[in-house]
């Protein structure tokens, strides 16, 4: 899961360079299909390849509709709101994976899961508001942040779905399956925007970006991002999002683009010290209900 928070990461600089040449839906139209073909090639390679029933179809369908409906509203929310708010907005992801999780899955969070959740919703805050919680108040619920906010509330459910729709098939399979179905269903809506382009002025290094993109930011975090869903708990897998502002960070510096420490410092210590408490202590939790278990 870090490595995933790594991939997604760089894509911040490399997305946002992109898109601000071609329509965010037809990039990821784009990045579904190269990621597609990409596993398809590999399971065809390792002779693995075969179709799925009608029935595990609708299965993979059902796995790829939280994020698809995360990416829908995000583009349709940042019409007219900003990226400010967005980012704030998405660190309420993990605590909402906790209590739907609970739900779903009929279990008690643990008190330090919940206060860990909370810790690094606070931290990433502080982050993103460069220290300045104050400026949390600027964010008015306005319908694009309510249309956003169901978005975040997909992305919620994403490890959800994945860990309960999984049929203990390899992850290579379910990967290709479920961005296969995610394509057809982009082609769909996408389709006036995929008419309108114009292929030939899109430029080597766009085509080079969008590659990385499909690759790195969508095949391989896919892959990922499935086999967490699969073996941790599902507010674990959405807590290394808060991972992902600091993460932001490292890249900023790496381009030359340094914010100073009083302004990121604490935000960074917080999350930090939230992500050891969740990894570590859901592994302790995890341990114990086993040895409960265990006759």
């Amino acid at each position: 899961m870090f490595a995933f928070t790594t991939l997604i990461s760089l894509s911040f600089p490399i997305g946002s360079h992109i898109t601000a040449q071609l329509n965010p839906l037809v990039v990821t139209w784009i990045r579904y299909l190269l990621a597609s073909l990409l596993f398809l090639g590999l399971l065809l390679g390792q002779k693995q390849f075969r179709i799925p029933t009608a029935k595990d179809f609708v299965r993979y369908t059902v796995i790829c509709l939280p994020a698809l409906t995360y990416f829908v509203t995000m583009f349709i929310a940042l019409q007219d709101t900003s990226a400010l708010d967005t980012s704030a907005l998405y660190t309420t992801v993990p605590l909402m994976s906790a209590m739907l999780a609970a739900v779903i899955f009929r279990r008690r969070t643990p008190l330090t899961v919940i206060i860990a959740l909370l810790g690094g919703m606070l931290g990433a805050g502080l982050i993103i508001f460069r220290g300045d919680l104050s400026a949390a108040g600027s964010i008015a619920l306005t319908s694009s942040n309510k249309i956003y906010l169901i978005g975040c509330l997909a992305m919620a459910l994403n490890p959800i779905v994945v860990k309960k729709y999984y049929r203990g098939e390899s992850i290579t399979h379910m990967t290709c399956w479920t961005l296969i179905c995610a394509t057809g269903l982009l082609t769909l809506g996408a389709a006036p925007q995929l008419a309108t382009t114009d292929w030939s002025v899109i430029s080597s290094d766009i085509w080079l970006g969008i590659g990385y993109l499909a690759v790195f930011a969508t095949a391989l975090s896919f892959f990922l991002f499935q086999q967490g869903s699969v073996s941790l708990a599902p507010e674990q897998v959405s807590a290394y999002t808060y991972l992902i502002p600091v993460m932001v960070l490292i890249v900023d510096r790496a381009l030359g683009h340094v914010e100073p420490w009083s302004h990121v410092g604490y935000g960074v210590v917080i999350v930090m010290l939230s992500m050891m408490v969740m990894i570590g202590g859901t592994s302790i939790i995890a341990t114990l209900r086993r040895h409960k278990t265990t006759p």
